[in-house]
């Protein structure tokens, strides 16, 4: 197995929930379409009419707002200026929220996540959702949160008393980020750069090159070694770059970290750095030359 670390500005926050198993979650019931993104569970409440009855003093009741059927609407602009709403949807399974993405400047519809909005595969075993108020686009992360409530009236559901409403905010991630250069690896050897509205900070990527090293040697970049060199081509934000790593797997014990630098005219930058509280550009002159 490798042991490997894709060096970018990205925080991930994982949030654990204590209590007795539940038979559904609304998580359950939302699908990415397009591959390249990824949905998470970021807070979910059962029994949520009794809360939302309650008039809570807090935000969260916010979310108990829903939004009135068919609940079709434009969501807003990513920071590449994408489009994305959502529509009805239907087939011999159900019905559906659709979410889509409308490409900058074109009037093309791309299906990219699939909420379930009523299901009964047996008579009386529904499962149905409701869109909440609230969703919100973060053009910096490249991330949409999505308010629902539903409940469900499955077998297992009702097996398990798990038939109140729910009330969820899930995230969906992996549109185009504003500054952060993604890397990810993609098994069995590969890694994928996916490129933001301003690279680092900088108004344009003119090049970018991928190197490599030992992760104890992360602090000093003068012994990271070129991988691929001028990598981007054509590619545009919101695109993601597929670089071959023939490099083998590292030996036990030990990792690998792989950083982008970026150049845009005289300036170039590999990741960022927190200097005196203030995140900045990481200059990438002690980087080796890529050919």
């Amino acid at each position: 197995m490798r042991a490997i670390a894709a060096v970018a500005s990205v925080i991930v926050a994982f949030v654990v929930f204590s209590g007795p198993v539940r038979a559904w979650s609304i998580m359950d019931e939302v699908v990415a379409i397009d591959p390249d993104l990824t949905v998470e569970l970021v807070w979910e409440l059962i029994d949520s009419k009794t809360y939302c009855q309650s008039q809570p003093t807090n935000l969260d009741r916010l979310s108990c707002a829903i939004v009135p059927d068919p609940a079709e609407f434009w969501i807003g602009l990513d920071s590449a200026g994408n489009g994305y709403g959502t529509i009805n949807g239907v087939d011999a399974a159900g019905e559906y929220f659709d979410i889509y993405l409308r490409p900058a400047g074109t009037k093309q519809s791309q299906h990219i996540v699939r909420i379930t909005k009523r299901k009964e595969p047996v008579f009386g075993a529904v499962t149905k959702l409701q869109v909440t108020s609230g969703w919100e686009l973060d053009q910096v992360t490249g991330s949409l949160l999505i308010g629902l409530t539903g409940s469900c009236f499955s077998a297992p559901c009702v097996a398990q008393a798990d038939t109140t409403d729910h009330l969820a905010v899930v995230r969906v991630t992996g549109l185009p980020t504003l500054l952060d250069l993604m890397l990810t690896y993609q098994a069995p050897a590969a890694i994928a750069l996916r490129l933001p509205v301003l690279p680092e900070t900088l108004p344009t990527a003119s090049r970018i090159d991928l190197y490599y090293g030992d992760l104890a040697t992360l602090g000093d970049l003068s012994s990271a070694v070129p991988l691929a060199c001028d990598v981007a081509g054509t590619a545009g934000p919101g695109d993601t770059v597929s670089i071959i790593d023939s490099l083998p797997a590292p030996a036990t014990g030990e990792a690998r970290y792989y950083v982008a630098a970026v150049s845009s005219g005289v300036e170039r930058r590999a990741g960022r750095q927190l200097i005196t509280g203030v995140l900045q550009g990481r200059p990438a002159s002690g980087l080796p030359a890529c050919p």
